[in-house]
């Protein structure tokens, strides 16, 4: 009866307040008589119906806070990547360090990061950049600053450096206007050199902390760590030969916050124990051959498809190099002007001969289970703005299957049955190309099937190279999976400048046609010229163009909830904020 009674009490009491503030609330001073009205109904909810007082659900985690991806272990390791490796090979790094220049992730083009901007000096091959302020370096290394971008260029040029853009670096004059405004000073035309400054290549020109550098004696051995970079991940720890872990920076990134605590990338060279690793839960991403990956697919394994062209499968002609002092070759005034006057590779009615007489569909089917997208001019990416439609057009005319032609055009050039044309077409196996000696064993037999008298080259790499170096190899066909495009494609493969020449045809009037594209430097200009290296190319018909093949990572979607694949930087694992976790 007490409580009863007192509960009775306790309503009038609030009644009687409620009516008291309804009055109070009507003779209100209140500059109108909206707000007014309003006040009494507002009162009267806040009086009577308090809310409870609800807990925030739980934020959901990952169901694993590391990630692991597997890939074949990386022929050299480093903490001083930027002196003593070569772009791309330490492609983990794009983890813990960014570049000046990003790429988009779905397009490949160019996009700004650790430079907000940049701009092509009146010279017209110089290059201005405005950094970012305010990015942080791991640990208590500060923010980025001009002072690093100097110390990377310094590491690249080193004399002991092994980074092949030292020579590209070392061209570089760099001019610090500010902490954050400085100027590549180039002394010779580079259009490659927005590229190297890009997401494109890792490691090449991605900024270390120069404070941290010298803290870790200027030259840190795999005894202790790289120096501090900007990336949403910081470096934990290595095993050489066994992986390198990352960790995600305790603070706000300023580009990107993952959903993983860690990655951990493993290295695993044997395709089969990538393959068991996935499927028993210790990997979560991999790479495999396609036979491999429709086993992982029929076992519940997803796969993502790089969006970006990078990998490139085609044959090249080995051979006709240009008569031109380089290395330890002196010219030798050659009648022809190339060191091989007699190579059969200098007569276009064999080389369009040898493209004919290969099918590319079947080629396509049997060894890339018909994902490949054909190539229809090699070193140009389709969906770039230098493409011209009429090598699509002409393609099959110029290039297409046709045995027929090819031995009209065998004939034309001088050879039959009792001449046969003699090749070499190397038939050696390549890490990492599973399908590579088995493509270059079917392109001969295409060429002996046209009356080409085509025998597989068994040697290694190590004793051809040191003849191609030497300019010796003559008649040669090799297997060309480069993940470089266009700019330095032909510098690197097909021009008698200062690459590393030897590797694949060189043609005096390719040559030209690379100078005039390496004359400027600004992306559109360069693009615009590319066109017409690109008709001179297609014409002389410099290779046997196969198919871009899409990269490929195959993922436990248990884990990883979706990943939408780059394919940039060159078909390296990438972009990894695009890895969405599943979560508990």
């Amino acid at each position: 009866m007490v409580i009863r009674s007192f509960r009775g009490g306790l309503s009038i009491l609030v009644i009687g307040l409620m009516a008291m503030m309804l009055m109070a609330a009507c003779s209100s001073d209140g500059d109108d008589g909206a707000t007014g009205a309003s006040s009494p109904s507002t009162s009267a909810v806040a009086a009577t119906a308090v809310p409870a007082t609800v807990a925030p659900a739980p934020e959901a985690k990952p169901v694993v806070k590391r990630l692991v991806i597997s890939t074949p272990a990386p022929s050299n390791e480093t903490n001083m990547p930027w002196r003593y490796e070569s772009p791309r090979g330490p492609w983990f790094f794009a983890a813990t360090h960014e570049s000046l220049i990003g790429a988009d992730a779905d397009t490949g083009e160019h996009i700004p990061q650790l430079a907000e901007s940049w701009t092509v000096e009146p010279d017209g091959i110089s290059i201005r950049f405005q950094l970012r302020e305010g990015v942080r370096f791991h640990g208590d290394n500060g923010d980025f600053s001009a002072a690093d971008v100097a110390a990377v260029l310094k590491n690249h040029g080193e004399e002991d450096s092994r980074h092949t853009h030292r020579s590209q670096y070392r061209a570089v004059d760099l001019e610090i206007v500010s902490p954050y405004e400085i100027v590549y000073n180039i002394s010779k035309s580079n259009p490659e050199i927005l590229n190297n400054s890009s997401s494109w290549n890792v490691i090449s020109g991605e900024p270390f902390s120069a404070k941290d550098l010298e803290k870790l004696g200027g030259d840190p051995d795999l005894t202790s760590r790289p120096p501090a970079g900007t990336g949403g991940f910081q470096f934990k720890e290595r095993t050489q030969g066994v992986n390198f872990i990352v960790e995600r920076v305790p603070y706000k990134h300023w580009r990107y916050t993952s959903d993983w605590e860690e990655i951990e990338f493993r290295f695993s060279s044997e395709a089969s124990t990538r393959l068991a690793s996935l499927l028993t839960s210790e990997v979560h991403v991999t790479t495999l051959p396609l036979d491999l990956q429709n086993q992982a697919v029929s076992e519940g394994m997803a796969v993502a498809t790089g969006q970006v062209l990078t990998r490139e499968r085609t044959a090249m002609f080995q051979g006709p190099v240009i008569d031109k002092t380089y290395g330890g070759y002196e010219t030798q005034n050659t009648p022809c002007g190339y060191v091989h006057c007699e190579d059969p590779f200098l007569d276009i009615r064999v080389r369009k001969a040898l493209s004919k007489a290969v099918d590319r569909d079947a080629i396509n089917t049997a060894f890339f289970g018909g994902k490949g997208i054909p190539v229809h001019n090699h070193a140009f990416v389709p969906t770039r703005s230098y493409w011209n439609p009429d090598w699509d057009r002409r393609f099959q005319a110029e290039y297409g299957y046709d045995p027929a032609a090819a031995k009209a055009l065998l004939a034309e050039a001088g050879y039959g049955p009792n001449n046969p044309l003699e090749i070499l077409v190397d038939g050696t196996h390549s890490s990492g190309l599973p399908e590579k000696a088995d493509v270059m064993e079917a392109l001969a037999g295409y060429f002996i099937e046209v009356g080409v008298k085509a025998k597989l080259d068994a040697r290694e790499a190590t004793v051809t190279r040191a003849i191609q170096r030497a300019f010796g190899l003559t008649g040669r066909i090799v297997y060309q999976t480069s993940n470089i495009v266009d700019i330095q494609t032909f510098r690197v493969h097909h021009c008698s400048c200062e690459s590393p020449r030897g590797g694949a045809i060189e043609l005096i009037e390719m040559d030209k046609a690379i100078a005039f594209h390496r004359e400027v430097i600004d992306t559109k200009e360069v693009y615009k010229r590319l066109r017409t290296t690109g008709d001179i190319t297609f014409d002389l018909h410099i290779a046997i163009p196969m198919v871009w093949k899409p990269e490929e990572l195959v993922y436990n979607p248990k884990v990883i909830a979706s990943y939408k694949w780059s394919g940039v930087p060159l078909g390296t694992v990438s972009h990894f904020e695009r890895f969405l976790a599943v979560k508990e």
